[in-house]
């Protein structure tokens, strides 16, 4: 009966565990979320003057990532809003500095207000190369990246 009762709770588990995950153990809200991510070209993960930006849309709100170095320090950003001047939104890193980020065809242009920063950020593959890696289910693919920025975070 003991055993009976245990295998009854761990299916009941298992069960409630697939309702919240669903069958194949994929967080819902995670797969719901969306990224695009753009990085400056011709840097690759493991470069040292490697930068990138993930926006992230979903469940559980929105948020904004820079990445830089082969090391992949991040910061989370914290979008200030549209800026009617130059058709962008601005960026604040945690140390104060602001960064203005405009959509430019199929890029981002990113500039600091003193002239000092300014990088093409282009859309960015997230997936197996050459048959080697996993496939991102929640990343926008490159015709829809641009339109996804400006749907989430130009407000």
């Amino acid at each position: 009966m003991k055993i009976n009762l245990a295998a009854c709770m761990a299916a009941g588990l298992l069960a409630i565990m697939g309702i919240a995950h669903g069958a194949d153990g994929v967080d819902r809200e995670q797969q719901d979320a969306r990224v695009a991510q753009f990085a400056i070209p011709g840097h690759d993960d493991s470069s040292p003057g490697f930068e990138s930006l993930s926006f992230r849309s979903g469940p559980r709100g929105r948020g904004i990532d820079y990445e830089y170095g082969a090391d992949h320090k991040r910061v989370r950003l914290r979008n200030l809003g549209t800026s009617a001047e130059d058709g962008g939104f601005a960026v604040r890193f945690p140390n104060g500095l602001v960064l203005d980020v405009v959509p430019q065809g199929d890029a981002l242009q990113v500039s600091d207000r003193g002239g000092k920063y300014r990088k093409t950020f282009e859309w960015k593959y997230e997936g197996p190369v050459n048959g080697r890696g996993t496939f991102c289910q929640s990343c926008v693919d490159k015709p829809e990246a641009i339109a996804f920025v400006r749907e989430h975070f130009m407000h």
